[in-house]
């Protein structure tokens, strides 16, 4: 297990990738589509009962979580293209739900190598969701994005949560690489979005009832991967204000700790 120690942020701010439009999105997804993950379960040794019992309970809700038809999502988009949005929007949305779709079907042949049922339900799942529809578009990509931050710890708490798990390992990997363009992607929506004063306040109330709840429920595979909640706190909440400033509604603010990723 390692030790909790300060987050090295990468810095979102900064990333080529913030000066996508719509249809170069629409491209972005599409490729990542075209060059799917093979998962090599070649080299797996196996795993204790133990770290069945660690791993599975979070990865069924994560694996429930990342999959979606996306209808709600796509007629909010919709809309929202309809009412003098930008059309391509609606096509890089639809690439958006391709590749969570994709993160859905990495997790599941993880479980299918084990013979892990997946989830019928989920209720961090079904509490999302609901969420997700209160409102329109902007409080589907809220909730998305809030979603998405914290599961960039999860992912990386995941991958060190067990000692020997090369699949495991090249699952995580293939989702950290594509859940920070995915908070890029999201926190541009927003900032066309109409904006309230309100915003960064409810957002980060959001983010602590999210922590809150996914600590409560998957704390042991936190614990394991090396994550307390003063960690998994800071770390999500320094994203969150990432996107904040990507979305237009606070001033950039350059982390204490950085690192670019040569990737965005």
């Amino acid at each position: 297990m390692r030790k909790d120690v300060d987050i090295t942020m990468v810095i979102l701010t900064a990333s080529k990738l913030n000066r996508y439009t719509d249809r170069d999105w629409s491209r972005h997804f599409s490729a990542d589509c075209e060059h799917r993950l093979l998962i090599d379960f070649s080299q797996e040794t196996g795993l204790t009962a133990e770290e069945r019992r660690l791993l599975f309970p979070s990865i069924r809700a994560f694996q429930r979580g990342e999959g979606s038809d996306g209808l709600h999502l796509l007629k909010a988009a919709d809309a929202w293209v309809k009412a003098g949005g930008e059309p391509a929007y609606l096509e890089a949305i639809r690439g958006f739900i391709r590749e969570e779709n994709l993160h859905s079907a990495y997790l599941r042949q993880y479980m299918d190598h084990y013979h892990v049922e997946a989830a019928r339900r989920s209720f961090s799942d079904r509490i999302f969701r609901r969420l997700r529809k209160l409102g329109g578009l902007k409080c589907e990509i809220i909730v998305l994005v809030t979603a998405e931050i914290i599961a960039l710890s999860y992912y990386d708490a995941l991958s060190n949560a067990v000692a020997d798990s090369p699949a495991l390992a090249s699952i995580c990997a293939r989702m950290l690489r594509d859940e920070l363009p995915h908070i890029i992607f999201q926190s541009h929506a927003l900032r066309r979005l109409p904006k309230r004063s309100l915003d960064a306040a409810l957002r980060w109330l959001l983010m602590e009832a999210s922590l809150l709840y996914v600590w409560s429920a998957f704390h042991p595979v936190f614990r394991a991967g090396g994550y307390g909640y003063a960690r998994l706190r800071r770390e999500s909440l320094g994203y969150l204000e990432q996107s904040l400033s990507l979305s237009g509604v606070l001033k950039e603010r350059t982390p204490k700790r950085k690192r670019r990723d040569p990737s965005l």
